[in-house]
């Protein structure tokens, strides 16, 4: 493999090696980077508009004078810094799964715990978010799935509350994929696991310096995407003149292949013409006329129709020649006289008393019939002497034995053969004919005969075919001939026939010579018509053709440039963006997971930096490995998170940071790690957590709250038909009884002068904080802190300072007023009988007398 090449960039700038390119290049070029580093933007249209009039300027496709680019200067500017954008509310959300429509979220600056059992509705709020930053997997985001919609329901929306730069905005999310300017929010998700692991993985996040590369190219892509179109118009079209010229002029291959490699003068050389070219076309024209109109082609196929049916009349006759009437008569007496023998031959063998009929056909066949079936069981010399008839199976006696002989006798070859033979003879004595043949040929015998001055043959062919039906009739059926001299009569007509046919077929051949000459000359009139008319033609349209190939030629260049272009400068920009890139995303981006690797104690990988046509990317490998096929769950799950913190910042603090359930599949000591991580991130970016591990929920406000930091927390309830219920201000496991004290207090306060629905309202909340400070009381007060759920030990020390005396009488106050609580709390469905029964102001005061007294009965000393 050929070595790495390492480039030293020292003093160099992106901006620096962005100007170092463009001076290095056309005109045009330098116009495009100048405006883009001074509006540090993508190009506008108009600006590529007046780019692209530089470049045609420049090349000479244009008649307007090229402008003056001088080189550029590096002026180094300060970097511009984006405003800080910070989430302050969430409301409203209509048709996102089954979240309630009127709970209200309400964003920290620094960090949000939302946490939740699964199922709560923790995941439709991040699915807007996710939705709105157009995360790398975004999620379609379905309606209530358990509600039956007659009609399509609503879109998912939202109304978004945030801030940009300190100054407060609202925007309604109307289910759009990457909302401005959430996109610049980072989330990190299941999904994010293997991204950031085993892909290989682009910047979200280009720093203002390098985006410049990325806008020039762009306007580069502009000004060929404008040169496409150009040349899309020019070549728009078929060609408009080959329709107007034959295929098989000479004119037409130089037609056909107009373009940018046709030749001009070869052109103007073919469109030149004589100035009585008008009069000699005319004089081609009659005369093509007049070749074209002459009788030929009908004279010659009425002869060649003429030829075929004498052709057929001619083997009929010929067929009607050949009967020979001695030979048929004689042929009928053959038969007659094989016929007498065998019935003679019957009479002497069989007496009248034996037969039961005339000696006909039918009862030769039944004995026929009889001896067939003998030779078929093989019984040659049957009958003999104990034999038993062949169908009956009886014995036969002698007189029956007597009787089949003589049938056998009977059947003797000779005589059957004698038969057979006359019977062969006289069928092909008789005289066969066609039919359809024998019926065309009357119809052409018809036709002729109604004609003036038909042939004399004409009559006595048709009488002699007329005899011949009915002598094939007759012969059929081996009946006497009515007409006994038929072959003489043919004879004679074939000798008429044949002199007709001998006619024909030299005029046949006489109107084919005269055709083929008529045709030749034809043609030749036709060709030099056709060549004289095809130069006229051109000659008309030259300057059609003209600026045909002038467009040609014009659509080639363009095509040369764009590639040029590709292959020029767009090429070297991308290797100078590549070195800028390497220089200010891949080494920052080094530093930066280095950092974040050790933060979160992640396991060693290496980092491959590679760019693709000038973009930076980064993998990740363990020993040449995907790390999903080497490393655990859990120690995926801290690689990609460091991979998403090295990412996210480079942004700087400019924008939330968004974790959905981050440490599923990770033990306590990672758990603390990771929690520990972003509750520093939480220091100086707004942190967005949603999670379900109670343990990990509790580390993170356990962390705030031991450094006096803010943190605001919602725990997420499931309401039953509707999901994303929202309490909020409960710290799970983590409040004390007396800091739970005051803030029922103050619900207490503010009961009496609301209204009866807010009044509603705020006495759930007081069961909501009645029923965390039953649990508090428990944990940290009745047992003492001994054992606390979600913590990782028992305190054993603390087990003596249990009063067990006084438990009893806590535990019997603190158990009914916990059920109770939990029945009329904010997260839990009613059952039906209470939904009309409202607990009342004075009915929580007093559980509230009760809770404090069996406290204070228990701490007393």
């Amino acid at each position: 493999m050929p070595e790495e090449v390492v480039v030293n960039l020292g003093e160099a700038t992106p901006r620096r090696l962005l100007v170092d390119w463009a001076n290095g290049q056309d005109a045009w070029v330098r116009q495009l980077t100048a405006e883009t580093i001074l509006s540090r933007r993508a190009p506008t249209s108009d600006l590529l508009d007046s780019v692209y009039e530089t470049f045609l300027s420049e090349k000479g496709l244009s008649d307007t004078d090229t402008p003056s680019v001088p080189k550029l200067q590096v002026q180094e500017a300060e970097t511009t810094k984006d405003e800080t954008l910070e989430l302050a509310s969430l409301s409203n959300v209509q048709s996102v799964n089954a979240l309630a429509s009127d709970q209200r979220l309400e964003f920290d600056p620094r960090l949000t715990i939302l946490f939740g059992q699964n199922g709560s509705g923790k995941t439709g709020y991040a699915r807007i978010i996710k939705r709105i930053s157009a995360v790398r997997s975004p999620e379609d985001i379905l309606p209530n799935a358990h509600v039956a919609h007659l009609d399509p329901p609503p879109p998912p929306s939202a109304e978004i509350t945030y801030m940009v730069g300190g100054e407060g905005r609202t925007t309604r999310w109307e289910n759009e994929a990457g909302l401005v300017p959430f996109t610049r929010i980072s989330v990190f998700d299941a999904d994010a696991v293997s991204l950031h692991v085993d892909r290989d993985l682009g910047y979200v996040y280009t720093p203002a310096e390098l985006a410049l590369f990325g806008h020039v190219a762009a306007g580069l892509q502009g000004v060929q995407q404008r040169i496409s179109s150009e040349v899309t118009n020019l070549a728009s079209g078929s060609n408009p003149l080959l329709s107007k010229f034959a295929r098989e002029t000479k004119v037409y291959p130089l037609v056909e292949t107009l373009g940018a490699a046709t030749d001009l003068s070869e052109l103007e050389a073919a469109a030149k013409v004589d100035d009585d070219a008008e009069a000699i076309h005319e004089r081609l024209t009659t005369e093509v006329h007049a070749l074209r109109s002459n009788t030929l082609d009908a004279l010659l196929a009425n002869a060649q129709q003429s030829e075929r049916e004498l052709r057929r009349l001619s083997a009929l006759v010929s067929a009607v020649q050949g009967f020979s009437t001695p030979r048929y008569e004689q042929a009928v007496a053959a038969v007659a006289d094989a016929e007498d023998q065998r019935a003679e031959a019957r009479e002497q063998l069989f007496t009248v008393d034996e037969l039961h009929g005339p000696p006909d056909e039918q009862w030769q066949h039944f004995v026929a019939a009889g001896d067939t079936y003998r030779e078929h069981l093989g019984r040659k010399h049957y009958p003999q002497e104990g034999d038993s008839c062949l169908y009956c199976m009886q014995r036969l006696s002698p007189t029956a034995i007597a009787l089949l002989g003589r049938y056998r006798t009977f059947l003797d070859e000779t005589l059957v053969r004698q038969l057979g033979a006359a019977r062969a003879s006289l069928a092909s004595a008789r005289l066969t004919l066609v039919e359809s043949e024998l019926s065309r040929a009357n119809e052409y015998l018809t036709d002729q005969a109604r004609g003036d001055g038909a042939p004399g043959w004409v009559a006595k062919a048709m009488e002699l075919l007329g005899d011949a039906k009915a002598t094939v009739a007759e012969t059929a059926t081996g009946q006497t001939l009515s007409h006994t001299d038929l072959a003489s009569e043919a004879s004679r007509i074939a000798l008429e026939l044949g002199a007709a046919l001998g006619a024909v077929v030299k005029q046949v051949e006489q109107f084919a010579s005269d055709r083929e000459n008529a045709a030749t000359t034809l043609a030749a009139k036709q060709k030099e018509l056709a060549e004289l008319g095809a130069r006229m033609e051109l000659k008309k349209n030259l300057p059609t053709a003209r600026e045909y190939v002038r467009r040609a030629k014009r659509a080639q260049q363009l095509e040369k440039l764009s590639k040029t272009i590709s292959s020029g400068a767009a090429k070297t920009l991308t290797i100078q963006s590549k070195l800028a890139s390497e220089d200010l995303v891949n080494k920052n981006f080094e530093t930066l997971f280095a950092e974040e690797c050790a933060r979160l104690n992640a396991p060693k990988v290496a980092l491959h930096f590679q760019g693709r046509s000038g973009q930076a990317q980064r993998k990740k490998v363990v020993a040449h490995y995907r790390p999903s096929a080497v490393l655990s769950e859990g120690e995926q799950k801290v690689l990609a998170l460091a991979d998403f913190l090295a990412e996210s910042r480079m942004r700087g603090i400019k924008a939330p940071l968004v974790f959905d359930d981050p440490v599923t599949s990770l033990d306590y000591r990672r758990l603390d790690e990771v929690a520990a991580r972003i509750q520093h991130l939480a220091e100086t970016h707004q942190v967005i957590v949603l999670t379900h591990n109670i343990m990990f929920a509790s580390a993170l406000i356990s962390s705030r709250q031991n450094k006096k930091l803010r943190v605001k927390i919602y725990e997420v309830r499931d309401g039953g038909a509707h999901k994303g219920i929202l309490a909020p201000d409960v710290e799970p496991q983590l409040d004390t009884p007396a800091d739970l004290t005051k803030r029922i207090n103050v619900k207490l306060q503010d009961m009496p002068k609301a209204e009866a629905v807010v009044q509603d309202a705020l006495i759930k909340e007081a069961y909501d904080l009645l029923r965390a400070w039953c649990e508090a009381f428990v944990e940290q007060e009745l047992l003492q802190n001994v054992t606390q759920r979600y913590r990782h030990n028992i305190m054993m020390t603390r087990l003596s300072k249990i009063d067990a005396a006084r438990l009893g009488a806590a535990t019997a106050v603190i158990e009914p007023l916990f059920a109770r609580a939990c029945d009329r709390m904010t997260g839990h469905s009613h059952a039906a009988e209470r939904m009309s029964t409202k607990p009342t102001v004075a009915e929580f005061e007093e559980d509230w007398e009760r809770a404090k007294a069996a406290r204070s009965a228990y701490l007393a000393q």
